[in-house]
């Protein structure tokens, strides 16, 4: 190897050693130095604010895992803002269990104009999805499912109607041809949005709400059927599984709009396809077997004429 070659590998090393000398040596340099404070906060000092610890959406409940404390500038507060100093013992009681009335942003300071709390005027407008409405029915514990129907539950709503009463057709008219019963399907897979005025289950593994009234979470339109439908005849609502799976969707194209009385039971539509002439209390036992017929008795007479008075006696057997 040429010696000028070995000269330029040997300048080359040094500068790549000094460099990393020099760097190494500056960065120790700067992280001893201490840091300096803002103007701000070297001119104010700081204070520590309520803000929130997660992107929160607008009718989300709050906990104290949502919120955190966070140092701001003092010349930067606004008197809207919640600082931990002047909070008071429990500076989160303010905001624990409280939902959100909009979107809040991760590090975005809480407000009181930011959240609803249980019992204002503005909860139930506020937990409403946008574009939807409500409608509160009456429920008892058959037609509530005994009270195991909580907020944020899913339902079907059937109702069901007297099909003569409502076409006006007396009971003795028709029997071969129209149903009693009948149950249909009015909505299904509805949110329930309250029970009674309770936007939350109650806590703990305790019994569920005594319910006397379900509202629930609708649009426009079906508002108005399920109002139409409480004049037509009795509102009963099943509750449904939590988990929304195609097999549950599928299930529910393929179930009956409606069912009736006939469909539902078969002898009921044997006895109606009979009509009048067939009365169940007369239908022979099932072991009963029928009487013979008995053979017709033969009489033998003879008339006797006895000076034109004509007179029939038997002969006997």
């Amino acid at each position: 190897m040429r010696p000028i070659v070995i000269i330029l590998i040997v300048v080359a090393l040094g500068a790549a050693v000094l460099t990393a000398f020099m760097l190494t040596s500056f960065l120790a340099s700067v992280q001893q130095q201490p840091v300096q404070a803002t103007p701000e906060a070297a001119v104010g000092g700081v204070e520590e604010v309520l803000v929130a610890a997660r992107d929160i959406k607008p009718g989300d409940v709050l906990v104290d895992s949502d919120l955190r404390w966070e140092q701001w500038p003092k010349s930067v507060i606004d008197q809207r803002f919640v600082v931990k100093a002047s909070a008071g013992e429990d500076p989160l009681a303010g905001f624990r269990d409280t939902m959100a009335r909009r979107a809040i942003m991760l590090g975005e300071p809480l407000s009181n104009a930011a959240i609803v709390k249980r019992g204002d005027a503005g909860m139930t407008s506020a937990v409403l999805a946008p574009g939807m409405r409500t409608v509160t029915i009456d429920v008892s514990p058959r037609t509530g499912a005994a009270g195991l129907i909580l907020p944020s539950d899913r339902v079907d709503v059937f109702m069901i109607t007297n099909v003569r009463d409502f076409a006006g057709v007396p009971e003795d008219v028709g029997r071969d041809l129209l149903s009693t019963v009948a149950v249909e399907a009015v909505m299904r897979d509805i949110k329930v949005l309250a029970v009674n005025q309770n936007l939350s289950p109650p806590e703990g593994t305790g019994p569920g709400l005594n319910a006397q009234t379900v509202t629930m979470e609708v649009t426009s339109e079906q508002a108005q059927k399920i109002l139409v439908a409480t004049q037509l005849g009795q509102i009963v609502l099943t509750l449904r599984s939590w988990a929304r799976n195609d097999v549950a969707a599928a299930e529910d194209a393929k179930a009956p709009i409606f069912v009736t009385d006939r469909s539902t039971s078969k002898v009921l539509d044997d006895l109606m396809r009979g009509g009048l002439q067939t009365d169940l209390f007369e239908m022979p036992m099932a072991d009963e077997q029928p009487e013979a017929p008995r053979a017709p008795v033969v009489s033998q007479t003879i008339r006797i004429n006895r000076g034109g008075a004509v007179t029939v006696e038997s002969l006997g057997q």
